[in-house]
């Protein structure tokens, strides 16, 4: 009889309804960073194109490729990609960006490298 009163005062029944889903107080805090870059760049390009950007030469676009890519190479990713956005490259800006995301931290330049 003790065990019968025991398990009915320990029972419990749900509620009638639900409780209320507490409002998200947290979700504004979190940035999607990739979307930023993204909205920035585009931003650029478009304020790059309204000033009438001058057209550069095979030439000319492959020899700053060549600077950027040697100044990245020795491990200044922030400076090539201000060499890059400040000359109006922004898909080479984006080539700077996905390299040097893919570069471990505290990775050595490949010049540094021991051989």
């Amino acid at each position: 009889m003790a065990i019968l009163i025991a398990l009915a005062a320990f029972s419990v029944q749900p509620p009638a309804e639900p409780a209320p889903l507490a409002p998200p107080r947290f979700g504004g805090l979190f940035t999607d960073w990739r979307d930023a870059s993204r909205e920035s760049l585009d931003h650029e390009r478009s304020r790059a194109a309204a000033a009438g950007s001058p057209a550069r030469t095979a030439a000319e676009a492959r020899a700053l490729g060549d600077r950027v890519g040697r100044i990245v190479a020795e491990g200044a990713c922030a400076e090539g990609e201000r060499i890059a956005r400040e000359a109006g490259d922004f898909a080479l800006v984006r080539a700077v960006q996905d390299h040097c995301r893919r570069l471990p931290t505290g990775a050595l330049p490949a010049w540094a490298e021991p051989q």
